[in-house]
């Protein structure tokens, strides 16, 4: 960008950082340097963003909490958007005799959770201990115990790229493993603002006790301490990420200062000090290694950068 854009970018935003060094906003603790990294708090700033970014053809990217990301090592140009305290975060709205609530894209599931409890609504327990936004658990489709997030919603809220508002009603999405397809993508980009979700009435205590356990269940199972994006690969058709990394004998491999996790195989951890180099030289070695064992070509779950 040039020095007119460096300032037209500033007047619009709530926040521009430039030169950013993504370790501090990815939970993998490293990554590389972006132009510019740049906050919003409403959708309108938002939407006035995307047609700046539309008129002067500036790329740009989306990172949500930062929680299944990995941004590479070298000089990213253009502009990354976080979506952080986005004005009326959750809204209980009426259908009926229908529970439904809108959440934005920047609110995090953790304060999600908490509020259906404190709400008396229940349905979203199985998302406790996943971390990041709501946004980005909606693209990316996220999950547990055999459940995802786009199961509960009724509707998706976007924005495309010249900012316009568009509503995606459940049925017009395409809800896969890991992914999430909105009409028109991949030729038309979109930009997810928030979710509505439809939930079930359900004791308050009783929700908060369900995420108490499932948290507990995740901390029992996962590494805990050190940087990592979650389950790193898909699990593919009929079997597990983490049973075909253990059987390949790779549990505990290193390269650099990255580490396939001796706790969970398909975690990847930053033992301190890695840089996306090692994480993605040991994406590599694992996924030939798991190939040569099984057959099976592992694909990331991490959005790498």
């Amino acid at each position: 960008m040039n020095s007119r854009q460096h300032l037209e970018l500033a007047a619009l935003c709530r926040t521009v950082r430039w030169d950013v060094d993504m370790a501090a906003y990815s939970t993998f603790r490293t990554g590389g340097i972006v132009e510019a990294l740049a906050e919003t708090g409403t959708v309108a700033e938002l939407a006035t963003l995307l047609r700046w970014l539309h008129r002067e053809r500036i790329p740009w990217h989306v990172i949500g909490g930062g929680s299944n990301i990995l941004v590479t090592g070298r000089y990213h140009e253009g502009v990354f958007i976080r979506l952080r305290g986005m004005a009326q975060d959750i809204v209980r709205e009426q259908d009926g005799d229908a529970h439904l609530v809108r959440a934005s894209a920047g609110c995090g599931l953790a304060a999600l959770l908490g509020w259906c409890a404190r709400g008396n609504l229940g349905g979203l327990e199985f998302m406790a201990g996943i971390p990041g936004s709501v946004g980005g658990a909606i693209r990316m489709n996220a999950g547990a115990f055999g459940r995802t997030i786009g199961d509960m919603l009724a509707a998706v809220h976007c924005l495309n790229e010249r900012g316009e508002a568009v509503t995606v009603a459940r049925e017009e999405a395409v809800f896969a493993y890991r992914s999430t397809r909105l009409p028109g993508e991949p030729q038309v980009r979109l930009l997810i603002t928030g979710g509505v979700f439809r939930l079930a009435a359900a004791d308050g205590g009783q929700v908060t006790a369900r995420c108490r356990d499932i948290i507990a269940q995740r901390r029992g199972k996962q590494p805990q301490g050190v940087g990592s994006a979650g389950s790193f690969f898909k699990n593919p058709q009929g079997d597990f990420a983490g049973r075909l990394i253990e059987q390949a004998g790779l549990k505990g491999l290193t390269l650099g200062r990255a580490m396939v996790s001796p706790k969970h195989a398909n975690f990847i951890v930053n033992t301190g000090g890695a840089v996306p180099e090692d994480i993605v030289a040991l994406m590599e070695a694992v996924r030939q290694k798991v190939f040569e064992h099984s057959g099976v070509l592992l694909e990331p779950e991490v959005r790498i950068y």
